[in-house]
């Protein structure tokens, strides 16, 4: 998702180890399926859609359709792969998603240190600022503005300054009822909601007693709306409030602030600017929206020494993209290769040259000429050139292998071929050349164009988009992000009709699409109630299948971007690993890994605790998922290293999963890998052996055998091997604590 301000915020690691197989191990795990039994849940909903009228129905690393990002484990150093221009910037994120890969935008519960500071790197105060914080001062405060005018970044800024500068924000999403709302963190200074229910009214009783919960619990809330004026003037009418208008500062301003932050340096920035010349105050005197000029600096600041080319500016930037794009249309009217191939492009874009045209061939092939503006005469079997002599139109051949060139095709859609690029999946790396368009975002203005303004497209897009061959695993993030894109263009009642046939689907591959797609839509602020309302009645309802989509949809954007209710909705999904269980089970595992490794380690832990000590398939799930856990070492060598909050809660884990015999290969295996790396790492040194110290003050069977293969290793500079053999040691010798068998339920005696 984009931000209003234009930036990007970290999202699960690219390239980082996964545990479970590597990059593509939840294709593996969600593959063809065998077909299960009925579901009635699911015949349920679909029942609702046909009774009333209208109906009420990467994240895996390195995205498909996304620049990869690849990493060099290099512990407290910095490597440069090529030459250096000028400054270098440093992010330290625990996950963070590959260039150019969608922002996650806390949506529900915590909002991230790092989106808090992001939100004032380069902010422009406008000049209603102090008058909103006064207004603030109540408590409460509505503010109105549409998406690009930096609407959430002054609400982040907002709440930070009149907080005493506390990162303790949380995100409240648009279904949230503010006439029942209660805090629910004793911690929170802030809250940021993003929109009101339409059926909410909110009068002064109700503002009054908002004001009351939030001046006990200290703390202060933003409430953003869109620029409606109907529903502004409903609120003032009802409530005696008058909205905010987030009116954007001058596009010169918010130029001026974000390049000071992207560009530090003066003379390297000042250098740029002289490059560009007068032309720039061209660019800046048209209305541009904080989001736009945050694009235009990107550019700006990404250009080498060479400096930025004004007309190759003109030419990616997105905001001239609604103006062209009906243009595009017209002139490819009668050019059916031409659409097709710029309609896969708009899917596909970020994917190699051949995907897109395979794919563009594929929708030629199913329109049947609905892409063709006129249907031509002679279809009879005496020959082209008897139908020439009538005068009668020639069809082109479709199987004619020098239909067109992919330059030609290309330059019709004003789109290019990228340099070659080298990506890896799970066992090999491959090269691709990806085809993109030259300006960015042309790929969804396109889409939203046709979607709405030509009925029956919609309908041949979906069929296309819901074939995709099934082996293409990486086809379905981006089918499902326009399918997700689509719900909100679509509106009305069946928004989400063409997402909810594919969440009960056999295929893993159309599971995979659905969740991707479902958490596009809860983007939407009026969609997101029925998605979550949806997912929350598969999770305890649901089939193995449905389940599974839920599951895969916690480990996306969506529970990324809500984790609490994330964790909730996968708790309900699990029942074990029993039979086609085992589909869910996988799929709940893996979306823990991707909460944790997308920041919210310590809200993921504190609830596997909580599940650990209750009876039931909670403990064991908490069991089961926290050896994948332990692959995010940074985060827990800091709790090792600074008896943090969750110290003792890491180490019973550790010695919960030691102790289980399914699990002792996993948790070892992770814990010699932190050995081998604490090789060069003198803070993970520290870590592993404040942890095995605590370990060996109460030996059970399996600290005895990780203590064992630790004294196996022929490294010796493995970390850790002097407690190992010091504990083993003492043990042979009798001098330890007493060795203590542990049942089958894995759980030390």
């Amino acid at each position: 998702m984009s931000g209003e301000n234009g930036s990007s915020a970290p999202g699960p690691a690219a390239g980082a180890p996964r545990p479970d197989g590597g990059p593509d191990s939840r294709a593996l795990d969600q593959g063809e399926t065998a077909p299960g039994s009925g579901d009635l849940d699911e015949a349920d909903d679909f029942a609702d859609l046909d009774d009333l009228d209208g109906g009420f129905p990467g994240r895996l690393s390195g995205r498909p359709g996304s620049d990869r990002r690849y990493v060099i484990y290099a512990p407290n150093g910095n490597i440069n792969t090529g030459s250096v221009h000028g400054d270098q910037r440093v992010e330290n994120a625990g996950a963070a998603s590959g260039a150019g890969g969608p922002r996650v935008e806390a949506h529900e519960g915590p909002i991230s240190a790092l989106e808090i500071l992001e939100a004032q790197a380069g902010f422009a105060e406008p000049e209603w600022f102090p008058s909103a914080l006064a207004q603030l001062d109540t408590g409460l405060l509505f503010l109105a503005g549409e998406p690009g005018t930096g609407r959430r970044t002054a609400a982040l800024n907002l709440l930070f300054q009149h907080s005493g500068r506390s990162m303790k924000l949380r995100a409240l999403d648009s279904d949230e009822d503010l006439s029942a709302w209660r805090p629910g963190d004793s911690e929170a200074r802030g809250y940021l909601v993003h929109g009101l229910l339409p059926t909410v009214r909110l009068g002064p009783a109700v503002i009054a007693n908002l004001r009351r919960l939030l001046r006990v619990a200290d703390a202060r809330m933003v409430v953003m709306l869109p620029h409606d004026a109907d529903l502004l003037r409903s609120l003032a009418r009802e409530s005696d409030l008058t909205p905010m208008p987030c009116v954007p500062p001058p596009a010169g301003a918010v130029f001026e602030t974000r390049m000071k932050a992207a560009v530090p340096d003066p003379a390297r920035r000042r250098a740029l600017l002289e490059r560009l010349g007068p032309g720039l105050d061209d660019l800046l005197a048209s209305e541009l929206m904080p989001a736009q000029v945050a694009e235009l600096v990107a550019e700006v600041a990404r250009a080498g020494d060479e400096g930025p080319d004004l007309a190759d500016l003109g030419r990616r930037l997105s905001f001239l993209a609604e103006k062209e794009v009906p243009d595009l249309l017209k002139k490819l009217r009668d050019d059916p290769d031409g659409l097709a191939f710029l309609l896969a492009t708009s899917v596909f874009e970020g994917l190699d040259h051949r995907i897109v045209r395979d794919e563009a061939d594929r929708l030629l092939a199913l329109a049947d000429g609905r892409l063709d503006s006129v249907l031509r005469e002679g279809g009879g079997e005496d020959g082209g050139q008897a139908r020439a002599v009538r005068g009668e139109a020639l069809r082109p051949n479709p199987r004619f292998v020098f239909r067109r060139s992919l330059d030609e095709l290309l330059a019709t859609v004003r789109a290019e071929c990228a340099p070659v690029e080298i990506r890896a999946s799970s066992g090999f790396t491959y090269a691709v050349e990806p085809v993109r368009f030259t300006r960015h975002r042309q790929a969804e203005t396109v889409l939203r164009h046709v979607w709405r303004q030509y009925g029956e497209l919609s309908g041949l897009l979906t069929d296309w988009m819901d074939d995709v061959p099934g082996r293409e695993t990486e086809l379905a993030e981006p089918v499902g992000r326009v399918m997700g894109l689509a719900a909100g263009w679509g509106g009305g009642r069946r928004a989400l009709v063409h997402i909810l046939k594919l969440a009960g689907s056999e295929r893993g591959r159309s599971r995979s699409t659905a969740a991707a797609a479902l958490g596009i839509a809860a983007q939407d602020p009026v969609l997101a109630g029925e998605v979550k309302y949806r997912l929350n009645r598969w999770s305890r309802e649901g089939s193995w299948r449905v389940r599974s989509t839920v599951a895969d949809a916690c480990g996306r954007e969506f529970g990324t971007s809500r984790p609490e209710l994330a964790l909730s909705l996968l708790r309900n999904c699990y029942r074990g690993w029993a039979g086609e269980e085992d589909v869910v089970a996988r799929a709940v595992r893996s979306s823990l890994w991707e909460l944790f490794a997308a920041g919210n380690q310590s809200t993921v832990l504190r609830q596997l605790a909580d599940w650990a000590d209750r009876p039931g398939p909670g403990a064991e799930l908490a069991v089961h998922a926290f050896p994948q856990l332990l692959w995010d070492r940074s985060w827990f060598q800091e709790q090792l290293l600074t008896v943090g909050e969750f110290t003792d809660t890491v180490i019973a884990f550790v010695r919960r999963s030691l102790n289980h015999d399914g699990l002792f290969d996993r948790t070892c295996g992770a814990l010699l890998s932190w050995c081998t790396s604490a090789a060069w790492n003198e803070p993970l040194r520290t870590a592993v052996e404040t942890l095995l110290t605590a370990l060996a003050q109460e030996m059970h069977i399996g600290e005895m055998r990780l203590f064992v293969e630790i004294e196996r290793q022929t490294d010796r500079d493995l970390a850790g091997r002097h407690i190992a053999q010091h504990a083993l040691d003492a043990w042979r010798r009798g001098e330890s604590q007493p060795y203590r068998t542990v049942p089958a339920n894995g759980e030390p005696r």
